[in-house]
Order: structure tokens, then sequence, then C-alpha cells
């Protein structure tokens, strides 16, 4: 019974990872489709662009 129920804890935790990098890619897709922006909207908008073309291992830190 423990088995399942740690499977079901990582699947949960899998679910909600998926969900947060949705609601990040919907952000950044409302960023770029705003009429209007300001400063500090831009610079997030810039921020997350250059994260998501980075290299993983430099993100990461892998050496």
């Amino acid at each position: 019974m423990r088995a399942m129920s740690e499977m079901d804890k990582a699947t949960v935790w899998a679910v909600f990872q998926n969900m947060r990098l949705f609601c990040l890619l919907e952000y950044l897709r409302d960023l770029d489709q705003a009429l209007v922006r300001s400063r500090s909207d831009e610079q997030i908008r810039q921020y997350l662009h250059e994260l998501l073309d980075a290299d993983p291992a430099i993100v990461l830190d892998y050496q």
C-alpha cells in the first residue's frame, strides 16, 4: 500500500510541475501579445525569453 501512495505523490508532483510550466508559458504569451507594456513587463518578457532560449546546462549550473 505504501508504494502506491508514493507513486501517487510522484504523479501529483509531475502534474504540478507541468502546470507551473504551462502557466509560465501562458504568462509569456500574454506579455508577447500585450499592445501596451510597462517597463517592468518588458523587462520580465525579455528575461523569460532569455531563460527559455538558454542552454539548460548553463541555467542549471551543470559543469
